[in-house]
């Protein structure tokens, strides 16, 4: 079962790894507005979602994803409880 993802520096070090390169995020520049990464403990984009073009998610080979057991991906899209 997932565990609730801890929004600290050690977490956000191993997310830039990850989210910088993304496809997705990237292109949609989700840098530019909040909460600007990390979205698998803070929640998705502001930016609305039919603005966002989906086009590949890192999310799954990042060591966050895999020490908090999270399920999904595109946390940046779809928030904390990732895409169904």
């Amino acid at each position: 079962m997932p565990k609730k993802v801890d929004d600290n520096k050690k977490n956000m070090e191993i997310c830039k790894k990850f989210c910088g390169p993304c496809p997705t995020f990237k292109p949609n520049k989700l840098n530019e507005v909040e909460p600007h990464m990390l979205f698998c403990a803070r929640g998705a984009s502001v930016k609305p979602k039919k603005e966002i073009k989906e086009s590949g998610c890192n999310c799954f080979n990042c060591g966050v994803f895999k020490n908090y057991d999270l399920k999904g991906g595109y946390f940046c899209i779809y928030g904390k409880e990732g895409k169904k």
